[in-house]
């Protein structure tokens, strides 16, 4: 459980959509819902038993995932580029993919998009970003490029294209069920920020409730 500030957000988004909550949308952030503080009621309990690595708060996501792949560690939670590195770093190693655990059985998966910007000049390029859009985005171009970063296509024709790769498949299978975080919130920004950065007490005795109302807090500007 990485809940150092590389991917806390990540790492505790799993257990609060998991557990029928969420960060809230383009209006309101939702925080301290008390789904959420189920979720983290839960991170908590299982640090507590000594389930996870002795100190989640100053843990990153990389080192861990790196412990995974040498073969050291039991489960974690990884994304479509791990499949790549097991393969370059550890190919004999034995694991399976499966879907995230959520509190009601709900399909779910956490997802992350990155943003391809157009600004306006004085010169009308529309037809030409359309042309080169429409050539980026076709299946076989699209495909090949996401296969070569190692994500997931955004499109349905690149994902069909894709579909017939074992060790991709039980990724695309999920992104129909992918929830985003809210960031065109102009608090999200404040929000990530303030989870990366309080979370891990949950490891260190705060109380669920009271840690998420902080943040909330933060989050709301106060």
């Amino acid at each position: 459980m990485p809940l150092g500030s590389e991917e806390a957000q990540a790492e505790t988004a799993l257990w609060f959509y998991g557990a029928g909550g969420g960060y809230g949308d383009a209006k309101k952030l939702t925080i301290d819902s008390p789904e959420n503080v189920e979720g983290a009621t839960e991170m908590q309990k299982i640090i507590n038993q000594g389930y996870t690595e002795p100190n989640p708060g100053s843990t990153n996501r990389t080192p861990l995932l790196n412990v995974f792949i040498q073969g050291q560690l039991g489960m974690q939670v990884g994304l479509p580029p791990t499949v790549g590195q097991i393969k370059d770093k550890n190919p004999s190693l034995q694991y399976g993919i499966a879907p995230i655990p959520t509190k009601d059985g709900s399909p779910f998966t956490l997802g992350v998009a990155d943003h391809l910007m157009a600004f306006k000049n004085k010169t009308d390029k529309t037809a030409s970003i359309k042309k080169f859009l429409d050539y980026f985005y076709s299946k076989d171009v699209y495909s090949t490029w996401v296969k070569a970063e190692g994500f997931l296509p955004t499109t349905k024709s690149g994902a069909d294209v894709m579909g017939s790769d074992e060790t991709i498949k039980p990724f695309l299978d999920l992104l129909p069920n992918a929830k985003f975080y809210p960031s065109t919130n102009p608090n999200w920004s404040a929000a990530q920020g303030a989870i990366q950065a309080q979370i891990g007490q949950l490891g260190q005795g705060a109380k669920p409730e009271d840690l998420l109302k902080s943040i909330q807090a933060k989050a709301d500007g106060q």
